[in-house]
């Protein structure tokens, strides 16, 4: 009886500290998410779900990146495959609106244009002939036009205050002949200010990211003081773009944006406990300088692009550099948010892991210790050489993971086993990845000689084979995420790779 007592007035204890907060509390008065569909689209009946568990957790808020999959009319050039309809995307924020949520667009116009500026009908708009992420900050004529009526289409569907018009990384910044002689922050001064006047023309109020200003602050008091700054910031010291004073002697607003995935994440690492602590450490800041906003970015790619030309300026197709997992198993992670955003102390990331082991899966104590390890798991990039940064080579690093996944599989979550399944699925991603890269280090060494060739295709084939059921569980777990084509796309680019170095070691016996 006296046990039952400590353990119900420990969970009272923290059902107080940790229950929601009102803005005035908590210091934000917009708690949102970003959902990114450069890649990895997801379907309508998972958009209307992901909006109804944010909702119930307190967020208010939509950051929508629609980039090629908005319904555009009159610039339908850039729509692609996946493209939603204007009945999906009016019943979405018509759905997110009865559930309190305002749905921003975020619409880029000046970096990350890729899917833009690879069509010839705006290739007359680009910074550079050949790199064709950014829009030339001189051309604001043809510029205002085109997006003019861009954001006009955008603007349409979408009735919330705000209107986040990107500026981030345009790293081409100064870059063509006539750029160049321009001091950078006027030049991107300017170019904003050009962009702000025509989102104030259709009554919205202009969102930008703060990293290029950060950078390059000369002119930054030029901009309008009504425009809303967002500091990213995904696990690094407050002033790694430049001071943060810049943003706050302007007395403009400012937000904040950690993230639940980010570079290096791809489909077969993910840094977990980066993340984790992403959100113990830059909430807590962001409330001590009075953010008005935070924003849990989730990129579905690094933002970064490889092309197929045919001339040296004609795009014939563009592929995502780094795909991550799908946010399908990240549910751990947008709980954390939710519970971090309404929380009266800092996120203590183990104890909420631990936690929400026993409560969402019904582990033991016991049990969520292992589960714990699981995302404290270092995981880095293989380099060239096959090590990671820190000297590990490819062999250890496997092993390990290896010693971990068969941990892992004792645990028997006896809840919501669908989502439990993300994690070794992931899991069984990486071991697949880290023997392949075994192999690969091997055959781009000194070491290999073409009679080494059918001993690596013979290595080779039960690693092929286990990709090929590791597609088969990651279509199963995705199906009803995804729309069907992203699914195929993901399943064939993760295992390329393989299959390349497969028929070279083939054609050398």
């Amino acid at each position: 009886m006296k046990k039952r007592f400590i353990i119900y007035f420990c969970l009272l204890y923290i059902g107080i500290l940790y229950s929601p907060l009102t803005a005035a509390e908590n210091g934000f008065r917009v708690r949102a998410f970003h959902i990114d569909c450069r890649t990895e689209v997801m379907t309508m009946p998972a958009l209307h779900e992901l909006a109804e568990q944010l909702a119930g957790k307190g967020i208010n808020t939509i950051l929508m990146e629609y980039e090629a999959t908005f319904p555009f009319d009159l610039h339908a050039t850039i729509c692609n495959r996946h493209a939603y309809t204007r009945q999906e995307v009016t019943g979405f924020v018509a759905h997110c609106a009865r559930l309190g949520i305002d749905v921003i667009p975020l619409q880029n116009c000046f970096g990350h244009c890729e899917y833009i500026l690879r069509h010839d009908r705006y290739a007359h708009l680009r910074e550079d002939t050949k790199e064709v992420s950014q829009v030339c900050p001189l051309k604001t004529d043809e510029v205002q036009q085109v997006f003019r009526e861009i954001f006009r289409e955008v603007v349409a569907l979408h009735p919330s205050p705000y209107f986040h018009i990107g500026a981030d990384e345009t790293y081409l910044l100064g870059d063509c002949e006539k750029c160049s002689v321009v001091n950078k922050s006027k030049l991107f001064v300017d170019y904003i200010k050009a962009m702000y006047d025509i989102v104030v023309e259709m009554g919205k109020r202009p969102v930008i990211w703060a990293d290029i200003i950060l950078m390059h602050p000369e002119a930054v008091h030029e901009l309008p003081n009504d425009l809303v700054f967002v500091d990213w910031n995904y696990g690094w010291a407050p002033d790694r773009f430049g001071k943060l004073e810049t943003l706050f002697s302007t007395g403009a607003e400012v937000w904040g944006a950690p993230s639940l995935r980010s570079g290096p994440d791809n489909i077969y690492l993910t840094q977990w406990e980066k993340h984790f602590k992403n959100l113990a450490t830059y909430l807590p800041f962001a409330r001590e300088k009075g953010y008005q906003g935070i924003i849990e970015t989730s990129w579905s790619t690094s933002g970064t692009y490889g092309f197929h030309y045919d001339t040296h300026w004609e795009v014939v197709n563009m592929q995502p550099i780094r795909l991550v997992y799908p946010m399908s198993g990240f549910n751990i992670l947008i709980e954390a948010y939710s519970y971090a955003v309404n929380s009266r102390l800092p996120l203590d990331y183990q104890t909420f892991i631990k936690e929400y082991g026993q409560t969402r899966y019904g582990l033991s104590a016991t049990e969520s210790e292992l589960f714990l390890t699981y995302f404290t798991h270092p995981q880095e990039e293989i380099l060239k050489g096959g090590k990671d940064k820190n000297g590990t080579p490819v062999k250890e690093i496997l092993r390990e993971c290896i010693r971990l996944k068969q941990e892992f599989n004792t645990l028997t979550p006896k809840h919501n086993r669908d989502e439990f399944a993300h994690y070794s699925l992931m899991l069984d991603i990486r071991i697949n990845y880290l023997q392949f890269k075994e192999i690969e280090t091997v055959y781009e060494s000194p070491a290999y000689h073409r009679s080494r060739a059918a001993e690596l295709q013979a290595r080779l084939q039960p690693v092929i084979e286990e990709s090929l059921r590791i597609n088969q569980e990651f279509i199963k777990l995705n199906k009803n995420y995804l729309k069907e084509e992203e699914l195929t796309y993901i399943t064939t680019t993760r295992h390329e790779k393989m299959n390349t170095l497969y028929e070279w070691l083939k054609s050398q016996q």
